[in-house]
């Protein structure tokens, strides 16, 4: 039997990708595969011999239970009695620099199924309106900067279901309010990072380097609802503070809310074209700039009972050479989706001040102190003054960045007694593909790190400083059961409604009852032009299929664009015209051959519920009611609204959509995804709403709603 590791899945999985061994199996498939290969005990997390066998080995004879989603880390032990902590009464002479350490952006659950990756564009054509939701991310390179540089680097989030969540060292209470002013924010991206910047911000410009400067006001606080806020639990005011909120299947849950609110009164952003020069591809030292302003507020729902994050909304406004503004919201989802809250205002170097319990937990804070949370390492340097006190400085580094030569990010916080965040926050975050400044960089290293990282380099630096603290009376009511709480068996899909496509059939089931036509319509028409798209009828022929496919409604005739792969991996798209009814005309329109990095695979694409069958779910019982009306989806009887734009994504292990997932997690299985954009004009602003829904169980990961002046 194979001693337990100290270290995580993620982490073991990450030394086989190094190493060239398969990431599937449990951890202790991992270490067994990964001591085998010549690794040493102390390099996999295991004690040596001598020290293994000093302690006696409990084996449980249990089955290995299935990964359960990452609660989110808020602590509900009542709060210990106060203990004053003691200062030094002198300034210490010393303060240690901390080494800048590193991570590498990995899930950290034993088998934990790829993260839905978002959905591309149209294939062949440049939209035409502002970027959406369904539009954010392109490349898997693209995602991985936008989640390791903000989700991890940006200092108050984190990677995936490791983030550093809101808890602190007093314990949260309802009413707690911090501001602060933000200053000194620098954001610098060149190359391949500047691409998630620039999307977000619909730009057309071939934008080489990017530099923005920005600084402003906020305050974070946890909401203190009343009993108005939980009407169902009717004059039980056990629970009073929480609020009641919709979660993925539309169901109501009890929540904790809190919000952090951003007014960036100086925001200056600089960008740095290719030269037109013929034959230099070189990036030119003169820029264009521009000054505006943004205003930002984050609201988390935390469940109480599992305490798990429930949904994440962002609203904003960009008035930066025009006026954009928009509202993002994510349910409980991390990976590729898990950033839209923070990134879909292209302001992603926003982010909240670090509540610190989950960090420190109850460990007492004085010069030496260290440990280690949810990823970080961090340790107590001294005593600092700040605002006229006398505060402890806690420094916090990611110690995995360093090890994979990706980078490095630090952060430096400021403690004082009662402030249940840092009063003080300082970020520095560096990244880079060619390993700048790391040394000792191994191959494989530095080929994971290319995996990872596009080119170029990104830097990140800015600063929290507190202004105004005030208290709440009762703390947060976290583990907790209620009335009413949904059951699990209650949400989603029965497994009668999920349909095994693959077997037989060359896309997944659409079937839309309120649809003009369906995607059953228009591989009908695509089969029928015959010789006009010979290469895509030929791939269907011999058990190719439909990986992307999107209808556009709201003209004479829906336009519907599908993207095939065959069984050599050759894969483009075509476009036809159908029009509705059992005498529907069809025309080709035209077709291309495409290099994605598309890869043919039937045997991992997921069963799914038909799109028919997901539309009647967010439909039933007014769950989803944003979604119905003239400013939805749908109409009052449940139709389509003009101008619908619905969409099918089939990733599967090891193709260009799902690369850098296939590295980090078991490749052995693919997702798909349902998507609807409809777009509209009223009152002077042109709106776009865009819903994405995973077409395994129904559940709403992510929508966004666009607006700008029409």
């Amino acid at each position: 039997m194979t001693d337990a590791s100290r270290l995580t899945v993620a982490k073991l999985k990450a030394l086989c990708v190094l190493h060239d061994l398969p990431t599937s199996g449990r951890k202790a498939e991992l270490v067994e595969r990964l001591l085998a290969a010549g690794l040493e005990r102390s390099t996999v997390g295991l004690p040596d011999e001598k020290e293994a066998t000093a302690f006696e080995e409990v084996i449980s004879l249990e089955p290995e239970p299935e990964p359960e989603p990452e609660p989110v880390a808020i602590d509900v032990e009542p709060a210990p009695s106060a203990v004053d902590v003691p200062l030094p009464s002198e300034p210490e002479e010393e303060v240690l620099e901390a080494e800048v350490l590193e991570a590498i952006p990995v899930e950290e659950e034993d088998e934990v199924a790829p993260e839905v990756p978002p959905v591309v564009p149209l294939p062949g054509a440049k939209p035409s309106r502002p970027t959406t939701l369904l539009d954010m991310i392109k490349t898997p390179k693209a995602a991985a900067v936008l989640l390791v540089v903000i989700l991890l680097g940006a200092g108050g989030w984190y990677w995936v279901d490791q983030q550093l969540q809101p808890v602190t060292v007093d314990a949260l209470r309802y009413g707690d309010r911090m501001g602060f002013v933000l200053i000194d924010g620098e954001l610098t991206a060149t190359e391949g990072f500047v691409e998630p910047v620039i999307e977000q911000l619909d730009i057309e410009d071939d934008i080489c380097r990017l530099e923005v400067s920005f600084s402003g006001t906020g305050d974070v606080a946890v909401h203190e609802g009343t009993l108005l806020d939980i009407p169902s639990q009717g004059s039980d005011d056990r629970l009073l503070g929480t609020v009641s909120v919709r979660g993925a299947h539309g169901a109501e849950w009890l929540a904790v809310q809190q919000e952090a609110t951003y007014d960036l009164d100086e925001l200056v952003v600089k960008r740095h074209l290719r030269s037109i020069v013929p034959g230099s591809n070189d990036c030119s030292s003169s820029s264009a700039s521009a000054s505006g302003t943004a205003d930002l507020t984050l609201t988390t729902w935390t469940e109480i009972g599992d305490r798990v994050n429930l949904r994440t909304n962002a609203d904003w406004e960009v008035d930066l050479e025009g006026v954009v503004r928009g509202s993002t919201t994510t349910y409980g989802v991390g990976g590729l989706l898990g950033s839209f809250e923070v990134f879909a205002p292209g302001i992603a170097m926003l982010t909240q001040p670090v509540e610190l319990q989950s960090l420190v937990g109850t460990v007492p804070i004085e010069k030496g102190a260290t440990g280690t949370g949810l990823g970080w390492d961090w340790s107590v340097i001294g005593a600092e003054d700040f605002a006229g006190k006398r505060m402890w400085r806690i420094v916090a580094t990611q110690p995995d960045l360093t090890t994979y030569c990706l980078g490095s990010a630090t952060l430096s916080m400021w403690v004082e007694a009662d402030n249940p965040w840092a009063s003080r926050q300082t970020v520095d975050v560096r990244l880079s593909s060619d390993n700048t400044g790391q040394q000792d960089c191994s191959t494989l290293s530095q080929q994971l790190g290319d995996a990872v990282l596009p080119d170029g380099e990104f830097r990140l630096t800015h600063t929290f400083e507190r202004t105004s603290l005030t208290r709440g009376d009762d703390r947060l009511d976290l583990g907790t059961t209620y009335l009413g709480r949904p059951s699990p068996s209650e949400l989603g899909a029965s497994d009668d409604a999920l349909v095994t496509w693959t077997r037989n059939a060359s896309h997944v089931p659409d079937g839309a009852a309120a649809a003009t036509t369906t995607l059953e319509d228009a591989v009908a028409c695509l089969r029928s032009v015959g010789s006009s798209a010979s290469g895509a009828n030929a791939a269907l022929d011999d058990e190719g299929y439909i990986w992307r496919s999107v209808g556009d409604s709201g003209g004479d005739v829906d336009a519907w664009n599908l993207s095939w792969v065959g069984t050599d991996d050759a894969h483009g798209w075509v476009r036809v015209d159908v029009g509705p009814g059992d005498e529907g005309t069809c025309t080709f329109v035209s077709k291309e051959s495409q290099d994605l990095g598309i890869v043919w695979n039937r045997d991992s694409a997921p069963a799914v519920v038909s799109m028919d069958e997901v539309e009647g779910m967010l439909l039933a019982e007014g769950r989803f009611p944003e979604f119905v009306g003239n400013k939805g989806l749908f109409d009052a009887n449940g139709g389509h609204n003009d101008g619908l734009r619905r969409g099918v994504l089939v990733a599967v292990p090891d193709d260009g959509l799902t690369g850098l997932i296939s590295e980090l997690v078991d490749g052995d299985a693919g997702a798909t995804t349902y998507d609807y954009v409809r777009t509209w004009e009223a009152q002077g602003w042109e709106s776009t709403l865009s819903v994405a829904v995973d077409a395994t169980s129904g559940r709403v990961l992510a929508t966004s709603l666009v607006e700008q002046p029409a």
